[in-house]
């Protein structure tokens, strides 16, 4: 008879295993993205194991799971936000079946949303773990996350690679020898889970505290393209000889050509969060590369001395920070965050701005250049306020605005022509840059740094990126983000300098980053009027690290609306281009300002077996779905058929009948009812547009349309 102990433990440790391991899908997203408050989603997880740990009734652990969101929710978000979301749920469900993905939910509605996928997600893992013994996949997956955000995002994941590693030996030692167990009666288990956890405790252990070489791919990211890629012909895209970048560089007047792996270490920086380190701006774009503005503006200042340099107006919330830098190299200039206040060393240094470009150069007081290894920074850390962002006006100051939004005059007028493009539609300052930042996250650009192509003496350096090769390093990606932001009248400027680096320890409560030459970047800066000059990040891999909040409340998306009043008829063009999937692809931007990204991210990976099957047969499922919901869905007759006439649309579109643009409903029906050899597409589209321009429908009408479009999407299905 096994004891009391041993059983309880053999009940207890999945359901930890199961509970450990999704919380391990959650702590990384502080670091890759805006996401906080991780500390009360990893309580509901702990909440739902330990619910199902005591097998209570569904009814009494739904209840509980469900009061524990009900207190998360309050205590994250104002009262009115939770009051009002009843009313976004089956507002924003009723806009997204009818395809419009231009509304974003609100704050409440996703966290909302999340806590539910928590929910479902412990759900299945414990029935995998749990019930079935079935830990392997979820183990696989998770590790292969950690070490995805580890090599292409901004995260460091030795810590949980150390815990997935250990857990995993635990979890194979214990589970296997449960079944061992259960097979072999007089197996002694005791002694061959000692045996089998000894063995693999000391590796671990020996690993962690031995010696360790360095770095074998300096840039993981690069070599993958690089491999995948292959060997091509060369062509005039080729680099020219002579034309790369290694690290952090001064002359930017010839952009182009690949970006040289160097491990070499620049700095040592002892910080509490992280950001990007800056180093200069420049302003003047030339069609090749970036040129100083010509000015001999300086502003000097002395150790402990604030530098009088207005960073950002009021409205800008900041956090004073402090950090210490320890350099590696031997350079006469600061390497500082955004923000800076002041700086400090024990020698007597002079530090000279340069106006210009925000350089600050150390010399002597005889401005004699003059390097230093270590100092000390104040600096303040920003939150940049999305709603004061959107409420910016146009900068009005003439020399301000020639100096910030100068282009050659050799730029193509395609590059001014993609950016209206890209904005079309876009009604404030902010979501113009957005929608160009995002622009290059959605539309085939890759990161790419050894096949970089150098421009021709007659090719523009951004028209080569945007139309031609497509892909490129930091430099690409911002310096087109910045021409193309120009092109719409908007002041911005190209910021050099250098990732967060890499964390490696802690010290003194506050964390170690070591930032190498493989760690230069370039990024964009915007001027918003009112504010100042606000960060972003167009690379592909890369995620802005400054904070940008959203409003407390929902107030400025809640406008009154009329009591009882009844829904206005919309132009059937209109109806249509809503229920269109190719349209509007901001939408994106809009859904990452918040963490939705995600929320996507964890489902696909954690569901990403059922997923591939479901998309590879849902020609057959979706349909069968469609019919299934809208037989029971319960409105009048012409909102109904307003909704159907919309999925039947997009079936249509899944199936391969793709609408073209210039193509009317009328002619779009005819070509269905070519295809599928009927006439019943033409009748259902002239009953739907009864329904839409108000002349209605009749009973008999209605049911004729019901078979018609039961039909065609049965059809669909064959």
């Amino acid at each position: 008879m096994r004891p009391l102990g041993a059983n309880l433990l053999s009940t207890v440790l999945p359901n930890v295993l199961a509970a450990w391991l999704l919380t391990e899908w959650l702590w990384p997203l502080e670091d890759v993205t805006d996401t906080a408050h991780i500390g009360v989603f990893v309580s509901f997880v702990a909440l739902c194991f330990v619910l199902y740990l005591f097998r209570l009734p569904v009814w009494l652990s739904a209840l509980g799971k469900i009061v524990y969101i009900c207190w998360a929710l309050f205590r994250l978000f104002p009262f009115d936000s939770i009051i009002a979301l009843p009313q976004d749920l089956w507002r924003d469900s009723l806009v997204w079946l009818l395809g419009d993905r231009s509304s974003m939910p609100s704050d409440a509605l996703r966290t909302f949303v999340f806590f539910l996928l928590l929910w479902a997600v412990s759900f299945v893992l414990r029935w995998l773990i749990v019930l079935r013994n079935r830990w392997l996949i979820p183990y696989a997956l998770t590790v292969c996350y950690v070490a995805v955000l580890d090599t292409f995002m901004p995260y460091s994941g030795k810590r949980a690679i150390i815990r997935l590693v250990a857990l995993g030996f635990f979890a194979f030692v214990w589970l296997h020898g449960e079944r061992l167990r259960s097979n072999v009666p007089s197996f002694r288990i005791g002694k061959w889970r000692a045996a089998a956890l000894f063995i693999p405790a000391v590796a671990l252990a020996a690993g962690y505290a031995g010696p360790k070489l360095p770095p074998q791919w300096p840039d993981p990211v690069a070599f993958l393209h690089s491999y995948a890629a292959g060997p091509e012909e060369t062509s005039d895209d080729q680099p020219a000889p002579g034309v790369k970048k290694i690290g952090y560089g001064q002359n930017d007047s010839r952009l182009g050509g690949p970006f040289i792996a160097d491990d070499t270490v620049v700095f040592i920086a002892k910080d509490k969060g992280r950001h990007y380190w800056r180093v200069e701006t420049k302003d003047i774009y030339t069609g090749k590369g970036w040129e100083e503005f010509p000015s001999e503006q300086v502003r000097s200042f002395e150790n402990g001395e604030t530098i009088g340099h207005e960073w950002w107006s009021d409205k800008v919330k900041t956090v004073e920070q402090t950090a210490e830098i320890n350099r590696q190299d031997q350079a006469f200039h600061l390497i500082y965050p955004l923000g800076l206040r002041q700086v400090q060393t024990s020698e007597p240094i002079v530090y000279r701005m340069h106006m210009a470009t925000e350089k600050i150069y150390t010399t002597d007081e005889e401005a004699n250049a003059l390097p230093i290894r270590r100092y000390t920074l104040t600096y303040l850390e920003p939150d940049f306020p999305i709603a004061a962002l959107r409420a910016a006006p146009p900068v009005q100051d003439p020399p301000f605005l020639k100096r910030y939004t100068q282009l050659p005059e050799t730029l193509p007028q395609r590059v001014r022509d993609l950016a209206k493009q890209i904005t079309d539609g876009e009604k404030t300052i902010y979501d113009k840059v957005k929608a160009i930042e995002q622009y290059f996250h959605l539309n085939g650009y890759t990161y790419e740094t050894t096949d970089v192509a150098v421009p021709g003496v007659n090719q523009d350096y951004v028209d080569q990126f945007l139309f031609e090769t497509k892909r490129g390093y930091c430099d690409n990606f911002s310096t087109s983000m910045v021409v193309l932001v120009r092109s719409l009248g908007i002041p911005a400027r190209w910021v050099k300098g250098y990732t967060p680096g890499r964390l490696v320890g802690e010290q003194d409560g506050q964390e170690l980053y070591e930032v190498r030459n493989n760690d230069a970047h370039s990024w964009v800066e915007v001027y918003f009027e009112g504010i100042g000059w606000v960060p972003f990040e167009p690379t592909r891999g890369f995620v802005n690290p400054y904070a940008f909040s959203l409003p407390a409340s929902n107030e400025e998306k809640q406008a009154p609306q009329p009591e009882e009043q009844e829904a206005p008829r919309v132009p059937l063009e209109q109806l249509i281009e809503r229920s269109s999937p190719e349209q509007d692809s901001h939408w994106w931007e809009k859904f990452g300002d918040v963490w939705s990204w995600n929320i996507l991210l964890v489902a696909s990976a954690v569901l990403a077996a059922f997923g591939g099957a479901a998309y590879a047969t849902r020609r057959k499922w979706w349909p069968r779905l469609t019919l299934l919901r809208f037989r029971r869905r319960k409105l009048d007759e012409a909102a109904w058929l307003v909704l159907a006439y919309g999925a039947l649309l997009r079936h249509l579109q899944d199936y391969g009948l793709k609408r073209q643009p210039h193509e009317t409903l009328r002619q779009y029906a005819a070509e269905v009812d070519r295809l599928f050899e009927t006439d019943e597409m033409k009748r259902l589209t002239k009953l739907y547009e009864c329904a839409v321009y108000g002349t209605g429908v009749k009973e008999g009408n209605v049911r004729e349309a019901v078979q018609l479009w039961e039909n065609l999407i049965k059809r669909t299905i064959s």
